[in-house]
């Protein structure tokens, strides 16, 4: 059993704030030698997190974006605070055109990437985590 692994990260509430969080997820990865698979996951969910934070979020100007690591065992937790109100919901969709649109597929993402995801409501704003696996369903011994 390897020591559990902790991290925090503040970043401005502004768009340059994304390409920063994308960059330290991945340094992150490379750091404490997460396995490919969860790099890119851990990638992709970071900046899909703190997009939504800095674009969607209603707050006050000055106000930060928290990006928490917490590698415990197999299991990677990415959390990402702000103080914005609302709460965001994965949009559910039938029809291809909206699949296919630019904007509002980050929850899809990071839903799909992770093992689990949602949504912490705190007195000010809201913390969204989701949980990555440090094995694959790929690694798992298959039944014959």
């Amino acid at each position: 059993m390897a020591e559990p692994r902790s991290l925090q990260v503040r970043y401005r509430r502004r768009r340059p704030s994304v390409p920063a969080a994308r960059a330290k997820a991945r340094a992150v990865a490379f750091d404490w030698r997460l396995p490919p698979h969860v790099a890119d996951s851990l990638e992709w969910v970071v900046t899909e997190l703190v997009t939504n934070a800095v674009i969607h979020g209603r707050a006050t100007r000055g106000t930060y974006v928290l990006v928490a690591y917490h590698l415990d065992d197999d299991l990677l937790r990415v959390e990402v605070r702000d103080a914005a109100t609302g709460t965001p919901n994965l949009i559910l969709s039938d029809t291809l055109a909206s699949d296919l649109a630019l904007s509002g597929c980050g929850l899809k993402i990071v839903a799909a990437l992770s093992e689990s995801w949602g949504v912490t409501q705190r007195v000010i704003g809201k913390t969204v985590w989701a949980e990555l696996a440090m094995s694959s369903k790929e690694d798992e011994p298959h039944d014959r």
